[in-house]
């Protein structure tokens, strides 16, 4: 398998990437999106899909993205190490950790996707899933390192609370704002665009900024990601597959039968 990580190249050069939801976790879609050029494909195990502690679900999903030429971008259900190790052995490469509370959370995740952590042994362990089976490296353990990529959402006010913090964390990849759980835990349920939810999103995002952490959106108008772009944003998700059915067919149904 491919032990580089494109999307890490690609915000360690201050580009931007795109990337699409597989609500389906199919890896014919995940391939369709690396062949039509989409950087990453977003994967949410926090909320659905199949268990991600079985590490055989990965395997054809590894295999559609190295096909595709993009990279899976996995949510997982928690900060878990041995979770996070397992997934990584898996072949994955990038992954996001939602609900963080504070600094001390997200420096246990981010320490056990490395061998060598802040001058010192990290947390992942030498194991012999995919990652190190399929094409290892000469140098397997400096090459992981190198490569993979974890970041944390921030959409719980404990964790804008330690938010200077969480973005002092070493090798911390990336935040990606959570606006929805964001509004709940601020009390205006949904409302995403509440005066003082935009403008806690805005402070998040400049305090980001101003620590050179790459931060990531969702945006799906090309107008809103023009814009999101300009204010720094690298990380945009601008879609997903369920979404793309339903504003395809939806519509075209209704044209050819004539449905008011």
């Amino acid at each position: 398998m491919n032990q580089s990580n494109s999307l890490r190249e690609a915000l360690e050069n201050d580009e931007v990437v795109y990337g699409a939801r597989a609500s389906t976790f199919s890896p014919t879609v995940i391939e369709v999106y690396g062949t039509l050029g989409v950087d990453f494909v977003w994967l949410d195990f926090e909320h659905m899909g199949p268990s991600p502690y079985d590490s055989r679900v990965f395997e054809d999903l590894t295999r559609a993205a190295e096909a595709g030429g993009t990279e899976l971008f996995v949510r997982l259900p928690s900060g878990d190490p041995p979770l996070i190790r397992k997934v990584l052995d898996a072949g994955v490469r990038n992954l996001l950790i939602p609900r963080v509370d504070s600094a001390e959370e997200a420096r246990t995740a981010v320490e056990a996707t490395r061998f060598v952590y802040d001058g010192a042994p990290g947390e992942r362990g030498k194991a012999s899933g995919r990652s190190s089976n399929w094409g290892a490296a000469s140098d397997y353990v400096a090459t992981e390192d190198q490569s993979v990529c974890l970041g944390v959402m921030i959409e719980k006010t404990t964790a804008v609370d330690d938010l200077e913090a969480i973005l002092d964390v070493p090798k911390l990849g990336f935040v990606f704002i959570g606006p929805s759980d964001l509004s709940v835990q601020m009390g205006h349920p949904e409302d995403k665009n509440h005066p003082e939810v935009v403008a806690q999103i805005d402070s998040i995002r400049e305090a980001c900024l101003e620590a050179d952490v790459p931060v990531g959106g969702i945006r799906t108008d090309p107008e809103r990601i023009a814009e999101a772009e300009a204010q720094g944003y690298q990380i945009l998700r601008i879609g997903g597959d369920l979404g793309s059915i339903k504003r395809t067919l939806g519509p075209r149904l209704t044209a050819v039968r004539g449905d008011d």
